[in-house]
């Protein structure tokens, strides 16, 4: 007849201490949140509630030993599958891509005032203030650009206004995009607006490929459509 002690520490009716997998949830956390779902990239504002878990134990002793070591063989399993829970609640919910934005400080005259506007506005840029210095026809103009958006800026300013006006470009802050980067149309007033694939107004949308395709990822667009054959005009002698 076993004794208290031999009984507490079999393998068969033993009670793991689950605080031993702290470690494994907490890399499977950290791995999950350092690259989302949308484009692998690091998560902002996002919390996760764990109700319940639990360790399913093997047939055998040996299986039961090895599935049970919070270290052993089997750790970097518990790790995956918990980085993995934490990807699919996110893609369970509504998700936003959050966008770096730049401010922006241009001095121009009035002459090139019209042509700093559009190349703000071409690159989804917003106007915060336009002050007029004292004494002078120079304008303070201060705006807010998408960094996404911001590559060639400069040079673009200095292309159209013939160097009269340089951007001073500072990061600001993180901003959500509102747009649903995986909206699609169900309505018929939604197609007749959007399009099919609702995907030419869709500003998220265009991040995120653009990310994906420079990271080597997949992205779900076709390279030909609506091909046609080709026709040889040449006349035949």
């Amino acid at each position: 007849m076993l004794g208290d002690e031999d009984v507490s520490t079999s393998p068969d009716t033993a009670e793991y201490d689950v605080r031993e997998y702290d470690n494994n949830l907490v890399s499977g956390f950290h791995l999950a949140t350092q690259a989302g779902p949308m484009c692998e990239e690091p998560m902002r504002g996002v919390a996760f509630l764990m109700t319940d878990w639990k360790v399913v134990e093997g047939d055998t002793n040996e299986a039961t030993n090895s599935s049970t070591q919070s270290h052993g063989p089997l750790s970097g399993q518990h790790i995956s599958s918990f980085r993995e829970a934490c990807r699919r609640a996110v893609m369970a919910q509504p998700m936003r891509l959050m966008a770096a934005m730049y401010t922006c400080e241009i001095h121009a005259t009035t002459e090139v005032l019209g042509k700093v506007y559009s190349v703000i506005n071409k690159r989804e840029g917003k106007i915060l203030s336009e002050d007029l210095k004292e004494g002078s026809d120079i304008f303070h103009i201060s705006a807010e650009l998408p960094v996404a958006e911001c590559f060639g800026f400069a040079e673009e300013i200095r292309k159209k206004t013939s160097g009269l006006a340089s951007p001073q470009l500072v990061f600001n802050r993180w901003q959500v995009i509102e747009q649903d980067p995986f909206w699609i149309p169900t309505t018929s007033e939604e197609y007749e607006l959007f399009g099919e694939k609702a995907d030419s107004d869709n500003q998220a949308l265009k991040y995120v490929n653009n990310v994906r395709k420079r990271k080597g990822l997949y992205v779900e667009e076709k390279t030909v459509e609506h091909a046609e054959k080709q026709r040889t005009l040449k006349r035949n002698k």
